[in-house]
């Protein structure tokens, strides 16, 4: 009778043990992959026509490029330690370099938004970068529901 047990164990793991390897492996984020449907949706979106989007594309990355600059340097002055000795003037100072960066930001898309209704049409400017926040959101719902929860403790 203890053998039947066994071998039905040992059945079972080895089932189980088979239906934990076939189950498909999550998809790992592609910053390509992420970039071509982002141009896709927006071309969709913003109606776009080849030559457009090929008048559009090289500046709208040259200014989310400088952009993602700046905001690794915002992220750098946040990062930074406060040590014991910090006046309230380091921190004010942090702050206006921070403010700075970020003046800095909205002056370059404003730069870029007129470079870009100099190649086509400010309405598809507009519905483009209407596309791009409505396509963000698209996928952070899609990847907020393909990531389980890791820590499920209430605090």
């Amino acid at each position: 009778m203890s053998k039947k047990r066994l071998l039905s164990a040992a059945i079972g793991l080895c089932l189980l043990t088979l239906q934990l390897v076939a189950q498909p492996k999550p998809e790992r984020f592609s910053p390509r992959e992420y970039a071509r449907e982002l141009e896709t949706y927006i071309v969709q979106q913003a109606c776009l026509t080849p030559s457009e989007a090929e008048a559009f594309f090289p500046l709208f990355h040259e200014l989310r490029d400088k952009q993602r600059a700046i905001n690794w340097q915002i992220l750098e002055i946040k990062k930074q330690k406060p040590t014991p000795d910090n006046t309230n003037k380091d921190y004010y100072n942090r702050l206006n370099k921070i403010n700075d960066l970020i003046i800095e930001a909205a002056e370059l898309e404003g730069e870029y938004y007129r470079k870009m209704c100099k190649v086509i049409s400010a309405q598809k400017v507009y519905n483009a970068i209407l596309s791009e926040d409505k396509f963000h959101r698209r996928m952070l719902k899609r990847f907020s529901h393909q990531e389980a929860p890791k820590n499920n403790s209430k605090k």
